[in-house]
């Protein structure tokens, strides 16, 4: 088989560039590439544990999205990726599918290996089959200690996980059972600054969630999160998130030490112009900073990504991703830590309130109805 663009990865950067590709190209031929029949929502994972979304309402299927935007979706993964034939081998069948343009999106598992004994021994939630873990462990306890580490390229779920949790262990009276956010470093105050950060502790510290802040991880035993200067005894830990990119056979000069794929501001690689990157998979270099590993910026990378795609069909010039845009998103800031908020923008404090709230579940809401094929929740029931 072969098509005008091959799109790899089924979460929202690979959806988005698929969509935007038959947008800006709709007489190409698109076909997106994941082993997942779905596209899940991982944004609302965090609020499983609480009830406070229908589990059904985080999938939506791919047949109907690609039949709904005019792309075809094939059903397996990538093993290898070829970039001088200009192909991609299916994983499941050897099937070889060439390209003339390539938007890689295929996600960025989390580096189990980066905190010693994590590998063997915690939880990374950010998956939806470790999250599924983690609830149903949870759902055994009657006492003990949960504890979240915030680490690497994406700590807000860890936060925003443990507010949930905290809220739901009251609400069912398991008070014994306690709720600790480890810091690693300074994650919150590089990421919310010092101000934003300590005012989220305090709404976190309100569901009764304790905070060790500025910790350095030595390892995770079975029983205990281990740091310089201490031990956090927990019978269940769960880390969020450190990074990788897939192996997908690529050349190792594409590659960062993360296994991402460098690309520029037009989110092509330097090496294969006819190869494109968007979301966590994505190291976008020569902007003067490095976006964050967020859902809002997966779908803005996505869009670049699938328009470039489609305008290098033709002979079009390539755009460079808005980079005033890319600040502004990387600098706001609405994490959902158990029904509270902050907003924060250029990591300062702004507003908490129900606003902020009501403004990140109509984004939601926006984002679900362009692929759903039926009704669902429109917000969280806080």
């Amino acid at each position: 088989m072969k098509f005008d663009v091959v799109v790899v990865g089924g979460g929202a950067a690979g959806v988005d560039s698929a969509v935007a590709a038959r947008r800006h190209a709709p007489d190409a031929s698109v076909a997106l590439i994941s082993p997942a029949p779905d596209l899940f929502y991982r944004p609302w994972l965090v609020y499983l544990p609480a009830a406070a979304v229908p589990s059904q309402d985080l999938s939506i299927p791919l047949p109907g999205i690609a039949t709904q935007h005019g792309f075809v979706y094939v059903k397996d993964g990538v093993g290898v990726v070829d970039p001088v034939r200009r192909e991609v081998v299916l994983a499941s069948t050897g099937e070889r599918i060439e390209y003339s343009q390539l938007v890689l999106a295929p996600g960025a598992p989390a580096d189990r290996r980066r905190i010693p004994g994590a590998d063997k021994h915690a939880l990374f939630p950010c998956d939806r089959t470790e999250a599924a873990l983690l609830f149903s462990r949870l759902d055994e306890m009657t006492e003990g200690t949960v504890a979240f580490l915030l680490t690497g390229e994406r700590i807000g779920p860890g936060l925003e996980y443990a507010g949930w949790i905290a809220r739901t262990l009251r609400a069912t009276g398991r008070d014994a059972v306690r709720v600790i956010l480890v810091e690693h470093g300074d994650a919150l105050d590089l990421q919310f600054g010092a101000r934003a950060a300590d005012k989220l502790v305090s709404v976190a510290g309100a569901l009764g969630v304790e905070t060790v802040r500025h910790a350095r991880p030595a390892r995770i035993d079975s029983d205990e999160l281990v740091l310089s200067d201490r031990a956090v005894g927990a019978e269940l830990i769960a880390v969020t998130s450190p990074l990788r990119g897939p192996d997908l056979g690529l050349p190792s000069e594409l590659l960062d030490v993360r296994g991402l794929l460098k690309v520029d501001d037009t989110l092509a690689t330097p090496s294969f112009r006819d190869v494109f990157a968007a979301g966590d998979f994505c190291d976008v270099q020569g902007i003067g900073m490095e976006p964050p590993k967020t859902w809002i910026m997966a779908r803005l990378q996505a869009e670049t990504a699938g328009r470039n795609a489609a305008a290098a069909l033709t002979g079009d010039r390539a755009v460079g991703i808005n980079r005033a845009k890319v600040a502004r998103m990387a600098a706001i800031s609405m994490p959902d830590v158990g029904g509270r908020t902050l907003f924060v923008r250029n990591r300062k404090p702004v507003v908490g309130g129900s606003w902020p709230l009501r403004l990140r579940y109509r984004m939601d809401g926006k984002y679900l109805s362009q692929y759903r094929d039926r009704p669902g929740a429109v917000r969280p029931v806080r």
